[in-house]
């Protein structure tokens, strides 16, 4: 059993361990618009509006977003095969979205 003083102690502490944490308000704006953007070109994506889609991702990925440079990249490459349409990226696009620092590994090379 728990004396008083470590009881009330732990309830106070329990809240804030359990919480989830707030990370967003400690985000820069900038991260945070481009999560938002993110998500949206995620959402046309999903409902097959491809090429508004990868002009978004295509954005993000110019802009360093490295998740958003996978998608393109990978639409770019499987364009016609998954899509019927092309998206036209010159080679050196391809090769900033391949080379974005942190960026996995899976984009080297291809």
């Amino acid at each position: 059993m728990l004396s008083a003083p470590v009881f009330a102690l732990v309830l106070s502490v329990a809240p804030s361990a359990f919480a989830q944490p707030q990370h967003t308000a400690a985000l820069p704006s900038v991260v945070v618009a481009q999560a938002t953007r993110y998500d949206t070109a995620r959402d046309e994506y999903e409902i097959g509006h491809f090429g508004t889609a990868f002009a978004a991702f295509a954005q993000l990925a110019d802009e360093g977003h490295c998740e958003a440079a996978r998608v393109a990249h990978q639409m770019a490459r499987y364009g016609r095969q998954l899509y019927a349409m092309e998206f036209s990226v010159p080679a050196p696009r391809l090769a900033r979205w391949r080379e974005l620092p942190g960026c996995p590994v899976a984009l080297a090379g291809r």
